[in-house]
Protein backbone atom coordinates (compact mmCIF):
# COMPACT_ATOMS: atom_id res chain seq x y z
CA UNK A 1 0.00 0.00 0.00
CA UNK A 2 1.25 3.47 -0.83
CA UNK A 3 2.37 5.75 2.00
CA UNK A 4 0.47 8.96 2.59
CA UNK A 5 2.42 12.19 2.74
CA UNK A 6 0.37 14.12 5.32
CA UNK A 7 2.41 17.26 4.58
CA UNK A 8 0.64 17.39 1.20
CA UNK A 9 -2.48 18.50 3.07
CA UNK A 10 -3.10 21.98 4.43
CA UNK A 11 -0.31 23.94 2.73
CA UNK A 12 -2.72 26.50 1.29
CA UNK A 13 -5.51 26.02 3.81
CA UNK A 14 -3.25 27.00 6.73
CA UNK A 15 -2.24 30.14 4.97
CA UNK A 16 -5.71 30.97 3.97
CA UNK A 17 -25.43 -7.13 -9.90
CA UNK A 18 -28.13 -6.20 -12.48
CA UNK A 19 -30.69 -4.05 -10.81
CA UNK A 20 -34.15 -5.49 -10.47
CA UNK A 21 -37.08 -3.47 -11.69
CA UNK A 22 -38.84 -1.42 -8.95
CA UNK A 23 -42.10 -2.99 -7.85
CA UNK A 24 -45.38 -1.63 -6.57
CA UNK A 25 -46.32 -1.81 -2.90
CA UNK A 26 -50.03 -1.23 -3.48
CA UNK A 27 -50.76 -4.89 -2.63
CA UNK A 28 -48.26 -5.17 0.26
CA UNK A 29 -49.39 -6.44 3.64
CA UNK A 30 -48.96 -3.25 5.67
CA UNK A 31 -48.13 -5.00 8.94
CA UNK A 32 -45.82 -2.20 10.20
CA UNK A 33 -48.27 0.63 10.00
CA UNK A 34 -46.67 4.07 9.86
CA UNK A 35 -48.18 7.43 10.88
CA UNK A 36 -50.33 9.20 8.33
CA UNK A 37 -48.14 11.32 6.07
CA UNK A 38 -44.91 9.36 6.80
CA UNK A 39 -42.58 8.83 3.86
CA UNK A 40 -42.69 5.16 2.90
CA UNK A 41 -42.12 4.85 -0.85
CA UNK A 42 -40.86 6.59 -4.01
CA UNK A 43 -43.12 8.52 -6.37
CA UNK A 44 -42.31 9.51 -9.93
CA UNK A 45 -41.81 13.25 -10.26
CA UNK A 46 -40.91 13.30 -13.94
CA UNK A 47 -38.59 11.61 -16.38
CA UNK A 48 -36.08 9.67 -14.24
CA UNK A 49 -36.81 11.83 -11.18
CA UNK A 50 -38.15 10.57 -7.85
CA UNK A 51 -39.50 12.08 -4.66
CA UNK A 52 -40.18 10.59 -1.23
CA UNK A 53 -43.92 10.16 -0.66
CA UNK A 54 -46.53 7.96 0.96
CA UNK A 55 -47.00 5.63 -1.99
CA UNK A 56 -46.17 4.10 -5.24
CA UNK A 57 -42.61 2.78 -5.55
CA UNK A 58 -40.82 0.45 -3.17
CA UNK A 59 -37.24 1.46 -4.02
CA UNK A 60 -35.03 3.53 -6.30
CA UNK A 61 -33.47 1.87 -9.29
CA UNK A 62 -29.85 0.86 -8.78
CA UNK A 63 -28.20 3.89 -10.39
CA UNK A 64 -26.44 7.20 -9.75
CA UNK A 65 -28.41 10.21 -8.54
CA UNK A 66 -28.03 13.89 -7.84
CA UNK A 67 -30.61 16.18 -6.22
CA UNK A 68 -32.60 19.36 -6.46
CA UNK A 69 -34.96 20.97 -4.00
CA UNK A 70 -38.59 21.49 -4.97
CA UNK A 71 -40.21 24.83 -4.11
CA UNK A 72 -42.17 23.10 -1.33
CA UNK A 73 -38.94 21.85 0.29
CA UNK A 74 -39.08 18.24 -0.91
CA UNK A 75 -35.90 16.74 -2.32
CA UNK A 76 -36.07 15.47 -5.90
CA UNK A 77 -33.78 12.55 -6.80
CA UNK A 78 -32.51 12.94 -10.37
CA UNK A 79 -31.16 9.77 -12.01
CA UNK A 80 -27.96 10.34 -13.99
CA UNK A 81 -26.75 8.42 -17.03
CA UNK A 82 -23.58 6.42 -16.50
CA UNK A 83 -21.48 6.23 -19.66
CA UNK A 84 -17.88 5.08 -19.20
CA UNK A 85 -15.22 3.34 -21.25
CA UNK A 86 -14.74 -0.39 -20.75
CA UNK A 87 -13.31 -0.80 -17.25
CA UNK A 88 -10.22 -2.90 -16.63
CA UNK A 89 -9.62 -4.47 -13.21
CA UNK A 90 -5.85 -4.37 -12.74
CA UNK A 91 -4.69 -7.53 -10.92
CA UNK A 92 -2.37 -7.10 -7.94
CA UNK A 93 -2.54 -3.33 -8.37
CA UNK A 94 -3.81 -0.44 -6.27
CA UNK A 95 -7.32 -0.53 -7.77
CA UNK A 96 -7.64 -4.24 -7.07
CA UNK A 97 -6.47 -3.71 -3.49
CA UNK A 98 -9.01 -0.92 -2.94
CA UNK A 99 -11.86 -2.98 -4.41
CA UNK A 100 -10.93 -5.95 -2.21
CA UNK A 101 -10.98 -3.70 0.88
CA UNK A 102 -14.39 -2.30 -0.08
CA UNK A 103 -15.82 -5.77 -0.69
CA UNK A 104 -14.63 -6.80 2.77
CA UNK A 105 -16.20 -3.67 4.29
CA UNK A 106 -19.65 -4.39 2.82
CA UNK A 107 -19.56 -7.97 4.15
CA UNK A 108 -18.76 -6.94 7.75
CA UNK A 109 -21.82 -4.92 8.70
CA UNK A 110 -22.76 -7.25 11.56
CA UNK A 111 -19.32 -6.80 13.15
CA UNK A 112 -19.74 -3.01 13.12
CA UNK A 113 -23.20 -3.30 14.66
CA UNK A 114 -22.03 -5.77 17.33
CA UNK A 115 -19.60 -3.14 18.62
CA UNK A 116 -22.00 -0.23 18.39
CA UNK A 117 -20.51 1.43 15.30
CA UNK A 118 -22.29 2.78 12.26
CA UNK A 119 -21.40 0.72 9.20
CA UNK A 120 -19.66 3.46 7.25
CA UNK A 121 -16.24 4.10 5.72
CA UNK A 122 -14.48 6.92 3.87
CA UNK A 123 -11.78 7.05 1.18
CA UNK A 124 -9.98 10.16 -0.06
CA UNK A 125 -7.95 9.76 -3.27
CA UNK A 126 -5.47 12.48 -4.20
CA UNK A 127 -2.93 12.81 -6.98
CA UNK A 128 -2.19 14.60 -10.25
CA UNK A 129 -4.82 15.05 -12.92
CA UNK A 130 -5.15 11.98 -15.11
CA UNK A 131 -3.48 9.61 -12.64
CA UNK A 132 -6.46 7.25 -12.51
CA UNK A 133 -8.60 8.55 -9.62
CA UNK A 134 -11.72 8.71 -11.80
CA UNK A 135 -11.09 5.18 -13.06
CA UNK A 136 -11.04 3.89 -9.47
CA UNK A 137 -14.25 5.79 -8.69
CA UNK A 138 -15.90 4.30 -11.80
CA UNK A 139 -14.97 0.81 -10.58
CA UNK A 140 -16.55 1.56 -7.19
CA UNK A 141 -19.70 2.92 -8.86
CA UNK A 142 -20.04 -0.15 -11.06
CA UNK A 143 -19.50 -2.44 -8.08
CA UNK A 144 -22.19 -0.86 -5.90
CA UNK A 145 -24.74 -0.80 -8.74
CA UNK A 146 -23.99 -4.48 -9.40
CA UNK A 147 -24.80 -5.03 -5.70
CA UNK A 148 -28.16 -3.29 -6.25
CA UNK A 149 -27.02 -0.30 -4.23
CA UNK A 150 -27.25 3.38 -5.16
CA UNK A 151 -24.73 6.16 -5.79
CA UNK A 152 -25.31 9.76 -4.69
CA UNK A 153 -23.22 12.49 -6.34
CA UNK A 154 -22.61 15.48 -4.06
CA UNK A 155 -23.02 18.79 -5.85
CA UNK A 156 -24.37 20.66 -2.82
CA UNK A 157 -23.66 19.27 0.67
CA UNK A 158 -26.94 20.60 2.10
CA UNK A 159 -28.94 18.87 -0.65
CA UNK A 160 -27.08 15.60 -0.10
CA UNK A 161 -27.62 15.83 3.67
CA UNK A 162 -31.39 16.33 3.30
CA UNK A 163 -31.65 13.64 0.64
CA UNK A 164 -29.83 11.06 2.77
CA UNK A 165 -32.36 11.61 5.57
CA UNK A 166 -35.25 11.12 3.13
CA UNK A 167 -33.60 8.05 1.63
CA UNK A 168 -33.07 6.36 5.00
CA UNK A 169 -36.72 6.91 6.00
CA UNK A 170 -37.71 4.83 2.98
CA UNK A 171 -34.82 2.42 2.43
CA UNK A 172 -33.21 1.74 5.81
CA UNK A 173 -30.65 -0.94 4.95
CA UNK A 174 -29.67 -0.40 1.33
CA UNK A 175 -26.00 0.16 0.51
CA UNK A 176 -25.08 3.74 -0.47
CA UNK A 177 -21.96 5.27 -2.00
CA UNK A 178 -21.60 9.07 -1.81
CA UNK A 179 -19.19 10.65 -4.31
CA UNK A 180 -17.41 13.95 -3.57
CA UNK A 181 -15.60 14.58 -6.84
CA UNK A 182 -13.05 17.43 -6.58
CA UNK A 183 -13.92 17.91 -2.91
CA UNK A 184 -11.68 20.99 -2.76
CA UNK A 185 -13.99 22.73 -5.26
CA UNK A 186 -17.09 21.73 -3.26
CA UNK A 187 -15.53 23.16 -0.10
CA UNK A 188 -14.53 26.38 -1.88
CA UNK A 189 -18.10 26.93 -3.09
CA UNK A 190 -20.10 25.73 -0.08
CA UNK A 191 -17.74 25.89 2.90
CA UNK A 192 -15.81 23.31 4.88
CA UNK A 193 -18.21 23.21 7.83
CA UNK A 194 -21.01 21.80 5.69
CA UNK A 195 -18.79 18.98 4.47
CA UNK A 196 -17.57 18.18 7.99
CA UNK A 197 -21.13 18.17 9.31
CA UNK A 198 -22.16 15.82 6.53
CA UNK A 199 -19.27 13.44 7.24
CA UNK A 200 -19.52 13.21 11.02
CA UNK A 201 -22.39 15.40 12.18
CA UNK A 202 -25.61 14.39 13.92
CA UNK A 203 -27.28 13.28 10.66
CA UNK A 204 -24.86 10.45 9.82
CA UNK A 205 -26.41 7.37 8.28
CA UNK A 206 -25.62 3.66 8.35
CA UNK A 207 -24.34 1.42 5.51
CA UNK A 208 -22.60 4.17 3.55
CA UNK A 209 -19.25 4.52 1.78
CA UNK A 210 -17.94 8.08 1.20
CA UNK A 211 -15.53 8.55 -1.72
CA UNK A 212 -13.72 11.87 -2.35
CA UNK A 213 -11.11 12.95 -4.89
CA UNK A 214 -8.85 15.97 -5.29
CA UNK A 215 -6.00 17.08 -7.53
CA UNK A 216 -4.97 19.67 -4.93
CA UNK A 217 -4.37 18.22 -1.44
CA UNK A 218 -2.70 21.48 -0.39
CA UNK A 219 -6.11 23.18 -0.60
CA UNK A 220 -7.60 20.88 2.05
CA UNK A 221 -7.29 21.61 5.75
CA UNK A 222 -5.54 18.83 7.66
CA UNK A 223 -8.47 18.51 10.04
CA UNK A 224 -10.36 16.91 7.16
CA UNK A 225 -8.10 13.86 7.50
CA UNK A 226 -6.78 14.21 11.06
CA UNK A 227 -10.01 13.01 12.71
CA UNK A 228 -10.79 9.31 12.25
CA UNK A 229 -14.11 8.33 10.65
CA UNK A 230 -14.16 11.28 8.24
CA UNK A 231 -11.85 9.66 5.72
CA UNK A 232 -10.41 6.44 7.10
CA UNK A 233 -8.15 5.83 4.11
CA UNK A 234 -6.22 8.68 2.46
CA UNK A 235 -4.43 7.37 -0.60
CA UNK A 236 -2.08 9.00 -3.08
CA UNK A 237 -2.77 7.87 -6.64
CA UNK A 238 0.42 8.20 -8.66
CA UNK A 239 1.07 7.89 -12.37
CA UNK A 240 0.75 4.31 -13.70
CA UNK A 241 3.83 2.13 -13.27
CA UNK A 242 5.18 -0.35 -15.81
CA UNK A 243 2.92 -3.16 -14.59
CA UNK A 244 -0.22 -1.08 -15.06
CA UNK A 245 0.90 0.14 -18.48
CA UNK A 246 1.67 -3.42 -19.58
CA UNK A 247 -1.71 -4.77 -18.45
CA UNK A 248 -3.55 -1.87 -20.09
CA UNK A 249 -1.83 -2.10 -23.48
CA UNK A 250 -1.98 -5.90 -23.57
CA UNK A 251 -5.76 -5.65 -23.20
CA UNK A 252 -6.28 -2.73 -25.59
CA UNK A 253 -3.71 -3.70 -28.24
CA UNK A 254 -4.21 -7.41 -28.74
CA UNK A 255 -2.01 -8.52 -31.64
CA UNK A 256 0.33 -5.50 -31.43
CA UNK A 257 3.82 -6.74 -32.37
CA UNK A 258 5.96 -4.06 -30.77
CA UNK A 259 4.08 -3.61 -27.51
CA UNK A 260 7.30 -3.07 -25.52
CA UNK A 261 7.79 0.24 -27.32
CA UNK A 262 4.35 1.38 -26.13
CA UNK A 263 5.10 0.42 -22.54
CA UNK A 264 8.48 2.14 -22.36
CA UNK A 265 7.43 5.37 -24.12
CA UNK A 266 4.60 6.03 -21.68
CA UNK A 267 6.83 6.25 -18.60
CA UNK A 268 5.96 9.25 -16.44
CA UNK A 269 2.75 10.16 -18.24
CA UNK A 270 -0.76 9.94 -16.88
CA UNK A 271 -3.29 7.12 -16.89
CA UNK A 272 -5.50 9.22 -19.18
CA UNK A 273 -2.60 9.40 -21.66
CA UNK A 274 -2.70 5.61 -22.07
CA UNK A 275 -6.20 5.83 -23.53
CA UNK A 276 -5.29 8.82 -25.69
CA UNK A 277 -2.31 6.93 -27.06
CA UNK A 278 -4.51 4.09 -28.33
CA UNK A 279 -7.16 6.47 -29.68
CA UNK A 280 -4.67 8.70 -31.47
CA UNK A 281 -2.82 5.87 -33.23
CA UNK A 282 -5.46 3.19 -33.77
CA UNK A 283 -8.66 5.28 -34.04
CA UNK A 284 -7.46 8.55 -35.58
CA UNK A 285 -4.55 7.26 -37.68
CA UNK A 286 -1.76 9.40 -36.22
CA UNK A 287 1.75 8.00 -36.08
CA UNK A 288 3.20 6.58 -32.90
CA UNK A 289 6.06 9.13 -32.86
CA UNK A 290 3.78 12.11 -33.47
CA UNK A 291 1.42 11.00 -30.70
CA UNK A 292 4.26 10.56 -28.19
CA UNK A 293 5.61 14.05 -28.94
CA UNK A 294 2.17 15.64 -28.56
CA UNK A 295 1.38 13.91 -25.27
CA UNK A 296 4.76 14.72 -23.74
CA UNK A 297 4.40 18.34 -24.78
CA UNK A 298 0.92 18.49 -23.23
CA UNK A 299 2.17 16.96 -19.97
CA UNK A 300 4.94 19.55 -19.63
CA UNK A 301 2.99 22.63 -20.70
CA UNK A 302 1.70 25.15 -18.16
CA UNK A 303 -1.33 26.86 -19.65
CA UNK A 304 -2.25 30.38 -18.55
CA UNK A 305 -4.80 32.95 -19.67
CA UNK A 306 -1.97 35.50 -19.54
CA UNK A 307 -0.95 34.21 -22.98
CA UNK A 308 -3.93 35.92 -24.62
CA UNK A 309 -4.94 38.55 -22.08
CA UNK A 310 -4.28 41.50 -24.42
CA UNK A 311 -5.55 39.81 -27.58
CA UNK A 312 -8.92 40.39 -29.18
CA UNK A 313 -11.24 37.46 -28.67
CA UNK A 314 -14.62 36.27 -29.96
CA UNK A 315 -16.09 36.09 -33.43
CA UNK A 316 -16.25 39.86 -33.67
CA UNK A 317 -12.67 40.43 -32.55
CA UNK A 318 -13.85 42.18 -29.35
CA UNK A 319 -11.12 42.73 -26.75
CA UNK A 320 -12.02 40.94 -23.52
CA UNK A 321 -12.64 43.21 -20.54
CA UNK A 322 -11.02 42.53 -17.16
Amino acid sequence: MLDVDVDDFGAEADSGSSSSRPTSRDDDDNSDEKPRGALTQWGSFGSKEWVGCEKTQLELEAAMYTFREHHDGRMIFKQLPINVDDLLRFPDGLTDSIMTEIDSFWRRGELFAARGFLHRRGYLFYGPQGSGKSSIVQQIVKDIIDRHGVVFLCERPDHLDKSLQVFRQIERERQVVCIFEDIDAIIKEHGEDKILSLLDGENQINRVLNIATTNYPERLDQRLISRPRRFDRVMKISQPDEGVRRFYFENKLKGEKDIERWISERAGLSFAALAEMVISVHCLGNTFEETVRTLKKMSQAKQSSEEYKDQKVGFGGRKEKD
